[in-house]
């Protein structure tokens, strides 16, 4: 495999694991609530990423941190040899 397509080979040997991992992530920010009456997920944009990029960039960086958080979980099991199959 070419090495600029090493990427896109990452997400596609463990795709149902990362997509399972996306969705319990989003289930467990909307159980931490750091500020009352407010949601990890807001908070964590809000205060990290909207000062940064401003709404549409900060929007743009926000979902660019989560694909590489879930690139890293799969470049990490796919080190690990582990191979979750269904």
């Amino acid at each position: 495999m070419e090495k600029g397509l090493v990427l896109f080979e990452v997400f596609g040997k463990n795709p149902l694991f990362i997509f399972v991992m996306s969705g319990v992530l989003v289930k467990i920010y909307g159980l931490i609530r750091p500020v009352p009456g407010k949601g990890f997920y807001s908070w964590f944009y809000e205060t990290v990423f909207k000062p940064i990029g401003g709404e549409l960039n900060g929007s743009l960086l926000f979902a660019l941190f989560h694909v590489g958080l879930f690139w890293l979980l799969g470049w990490w099991l796919d080190k690990k040899k582990i191979y979750i199959k269904v």
